[in-house]
Parts: C-alpha cells; structure tokens; sequence
C-alpha cells in the first residue's frame, strides 16, 4: 500500500484518508481562487477601490447679485464641494459701506452668505471674489455685485 503524503492521514481500519480534497480545476474554482487572491493582494494588500480624490470648488446659484443699499440683507446661497468638512472662507472686493457674514452648514462647508450694503454705499456695479481652502487645495470664484440706490 503506497501511502499518501501530508496533509493525508490514514485510518488503519479505513482504506481512504480522513480528510479528503477535491483537487480539481474546474473553470469556476479557478476563476474563484484567482478573485479572491486580486481581492486580498490588488494594491499592496490594500482595498481594491479607492475613490478619486475631492477636488476643492465654489459656486454660486447666481453669478449676479442685486442689493439695495438700504440696509436690507440680501442671502446668497454658496456651494462648496471639499474633501473635509469645513473650509475657510475669504470676500474680497466688497465696495465701502458693504458688509458681508458667510454662515456654513452644520454637515458641510456650503453655506449662506449675507450681504449688507449701508446708505454710504456708493450705487454701482463690483466684481468680488470668493476664495475658499480646504486640505491644502484653495478655489476661487467671482460675481457681479450690483448695488442700487434706496428709494427714498
């Protein structure tokens, strides 16, 4: 009796061994082995799918913006798309007498932006800019502010 090597063992009553492997390669177990060894070894033994990366933007709804300087606030909702959850948040280009607050939402960085234009502000038209940055990334993005005299 020629006996088998490891991982066989044999009984000495049983003329088979204890343990039995089915050894053959059919199409399907190959193709099963050969997916589950590119699931634990793509990329270094790391998951297989990495999403693409976030890239920092900023947008507004409308790229003009009319305000009246009577003082009356005027909201302007911003959009951010970033790779974290908050960003910060720079105006520049406000003529005088114009003041502006950008509140973010509590689950990302987009938020509302709220203009003020005071009677001192001159009638007129601006071009400020938006910058935001996040992750090390910035992103910027201009509008048309558009101020009108109050009426008296």
């Amino acid at each position: 009796m020629v006996k088998p090597s490891p991982p066989f063992r044999w009984s000495a009553t049983r003329s088979r061994p204890l343990v039995h492997f089915n050894l053959r390669r059919t199409p399907l177990r190959v193709l099963g082995v050969a997916f589950l060894l590119h699931l634990f070894t793509a990329c270094g033994g790391h998951a297989a799918f990495v999403p693409p990366p976030v890239v920092l933007n900023v947008s507004l709804s409308n790229s003009t913006v009319n305000i009246s300087n009577n003082g009356t606030p005027v909201l302007v909702p911003v959009t951010i798309n970033a790779p974290t959850e908050t960003a910060s948040f720079l105006i520049t280009g406000l003529p005088a007498g114009v003041s502006a607050t950008y509140k973010e939402s509590e689950s990302n960085p987009s938020g509302l932006l709220t203009l003020i234009a005071t009677s001192a502000t001159k009638a007129g038209t601006s071009m400020p800019q938006i910058t935001v940055g996040s992750s090390g990334q910035t992103a910027s993005t201009t509008f048309t502010l558009v101020v009108s005299a109050a009426n008296p």
